[in-house]
């Protein structure tokens, strides 16, 4: 019985890989095991919707049973369950404080936020709104936005000054998000608040969108450019979790 299940997993995993469908032949070479009992099983996975069979030289390809099935999972995802632990984690190994945010319109929205022992008071409140174009967060969601999505965004963004970092036109955000989308994380360099650093990288939701975003901040005599080194790694891996979590496979 555990070896059937092993099988029938299996098959479905070949299928996975291969979209436009595998034969009786092809699947029992992939198994090791005789014709009829790959007939046999896919037989089974036919009759539950699994799997369905297509044309004349009657390939089979995955069936709509999954599409039913990821409706289920994903409308009971949620994000803020999910991505406790990371983040609760990550601030730990950091010292910092670590936010996930997402994207609402034109602006993020904080959704939580990790706090540890510092003292310091930043802008950042659990359901106060922010800025796309000069925050870590929100540069990380538009680098990896549709490019027509985030040309739409850009173009009606209102540049303001908020502090002598701030970037303030689309030629300079242009560039940043290039590079951003290059090293899939981002940087705050005091551009939102003065005195205040931080790193974000995007969180992809089950349709590849990104979604969400982290961020770790901290103030400037503990975020250096070397420490800096050491926190993109943990950041850039707590965000690749939360989007597998999430159901997103790259």
């Amino acid at each position: 019985m555990i070896q059937s299940v092993d099988r029938a997993l299996q098959i479905l995993e070949f299928l996975r890989k291969n979209p436009r469908g595998l034969g009786v032949t092809e699947i029992s070479i992939s198994l090791q095991v005789a014709k009829s009992t790959a007939h046999r099983l896919l037989m089974s996975l036919e009759e539950h919707g699994y799997v369905q069979k297509f044309g004349r030289e009657s390939t089979y390809r995955l069936g709509l049973k999954f599409i039913e099935m990821n409706y289920t999972v994903t409308k009971n995802l949620n994000v803020l369950e999910i991505a406790r632990p990371f983040i609760e984690s990550l601030s730990k190994e950091t010292g910092e404080i670590v936010h996930l945010v997402t994207l609402e319109g034109q602006e993020i929205i904080y959704i939580d936020k990790v706090e540890n022992s510092s003292t310091i008071r930043i802008y950042s409140q659990i359901g106060r709104r922010g800025p796309l174009y000069c925050t870590a967060v929100g540069k990380s969601i538009l680098a990896f936005l549709d490019e027509r999505e985030a040309k739409k965004l850009v173009d009606k963004i209102e540049f303001a000054r908020l502090t002598d970092y701030t970037l303030v036109n689309r030629e300079a955000l242009a560039t940043e998000l290039a590079t951003i989308k290059k090293d899939k994380y981002s940087y705050d360099n005091q551009e939102h608040e003065m005195g205040i650093r931080c790193v974000g990288a995007p969180i992809f939701d089950h349709n590849g969108r990104p979604q969400y975003a982290l961020s770790v901040t901290g103030p400037l005599d503990r975020m250096s450019d070397e420490i800096l080194q050491h926190h993109i790694p943990l950041l850039k891996d707590t965000a690749k979790k939360i989007s597998r979590s999430l159901g997103y496979i790259n």
